[in-house]
């Protein structure tokens, strides 16, 4: 009987432990080069942070994951390794609760403090988001996402809003935004694995944006992966500190993408010729019209390169060159004490500009009015 009742006691005493017993378990550590269903979870975590920029979560440890779990540690005060360990882990949890808990109070108490529409001017988390949205849809051609609502935003937007039967106002609105998720659902995004022997369109893309790095160098885009291709490869991922494969996965498509391209005045050139006869817009930076200063900026934003929006304020930044070059902006003194009208160089002792009486024309650079009137060049690049 006695013995009986010890075990009942004992058994008891088990299961209280076993209900007692924290059920969660310890996360495993996560790090470079993984793969699990968990990881696709902390990237979900660190996306609603703004940590993790990739626009979907792939389940793949690579480094912009690594870079995205450095920054969260960092937001948090643990020590800045780039691994997901159980602290780490517990911590994105807990930020994700809070989270959850502070939109459920803003929504209930002070609704009209979200922001439903982003336009022109806008600026923050929510655009970023954005243009991530439209980068991966192929509509956002900008190099990097800024958090800046410009003219390439808008022109992105109108084009999806285009594409998917919305009036092109280049406002990003809840419909619109509805429409973004819509079509990010619907494309799936096959891993990528090219290597040598491989070929196809995507080998031709892989090979158009190496050319424009100026890593591949053959003369031809040819859409085989042979050993140039391969070797380009390998020069772009040494200058981006990507493991030295040759292999185009993931993570080396990704930052291809993401590599700004190098200056190119011809290119900038050619981009202006659509926009000749186009009218002086006072505060204009978009094809519908421009003012001097706003023709620039557009121009060059095109390239990759993000300027001043005033004229005073280019003046004030920049290189000076004695002689200018293809490219360069060129600044005249037409009214006031400094810099007050500018245009770019063409060649030829021509330069392209916005004036209030013609809209965007080209102008000779050394004739009796602009020559009297010309205070100096600048180079961004």
């Amino acid at each position: 009987m006695e013995r009986k009742v010890k075990q009942v006691l004992w058994t008891s005493a088990v299961a209280s432990a076993l209900l007692f017993m924290p059920t969660h378990s310890k996360a495993a550590e996560w790090k470079l080069g993984m793969s699990h269903p968990q990881i696709k979870e902390v990237q979900t975590l660190l996306k609603a942070k703004g940590f993790f920029t990739y626009p979907t979560a792939t389940g793949y440890f690579g480094t912009i994951t690594e870079t995205a779990v450095k920054k969260f540690q960092a937001s948090v005060r643990l020590p800045v390794t780039g691994v997901v360990d159980a602290k780490t882990y517990a911590a994105l949890k807990t930020a994700a609760a809070k989270r959850k808990t502070s939109t459920n109070t803003s929504v209930k108490t002070t609704p009209s403090t979200v922001a439903t529409e982003w336009k022109v001017g806008a600026s923050g988390e929510a655009v970023k988001t954005l243009q991530e949205r439209l980068k991966a849809l192929g509509y956002f051609s900008y190099s990097q996402v800024t958090g800046y609502f410009g003219a390439v935003t808008e022109e992105a937007v109108k084009k999806f809003q285009k594409d998917v039967g919305l009036a092109p106002t280049g406002i990003a609105d809840r419909l619109t935004m509805a429409k973004l998720d819509e079509a990010l659902a619907k494309k799936t995004k096959p891993a990528i694995l090219l290597t040598i022997g491989a070929s196809g369109e995507q080998v031709k893309t892989v090979q158009i944006k190496l050319k424009a790095l100026g890593h591949f160098t053959y003369p031809e885009v040819t859409g085989y992966f042979g050993q140039a291709t391969a070797e380009a490869v390998k020069k772009f991922q040494a200058s981006v500190q990507l493991p030295v494969t040759g292999i185009v996965d993931d993570t080396t498509y990704t930052r291809l993408w993401q590599a700004p391209k190098p200056f190119d005045p011809i290119a900038l050139v050619a981009d202006a010729a659509p926009l000749l006869g186009k009218p002086y817009v006072w505060g204009g930076q978009t094809p519908d019209g421009f003012d001097c200063s706003g023709l620039i900026v557009y121009l060059f934003q095109k390239q990759g390169i993000a300027l001043p929006r005033t004229v005073l304020a280019m003046w004030n930044a920049g290189v000076s060159v004695d002689a200018p070059a293809v490219g360069d902006v060129v600044f005249f003194q037409t009214e006031g004490t400094t810099a007050s009208h500018a245009g770019i160089y063409i060649g030829n002792n021509q330069f392209l500009h916005s004036a209030s009486s013609t809209g965007v024309t080209i102008s000779v650079f050394n004739s009796p009015y602009w020559s009297a009137r010309y205070i100096g060049a600048k180079r961004y690049w």
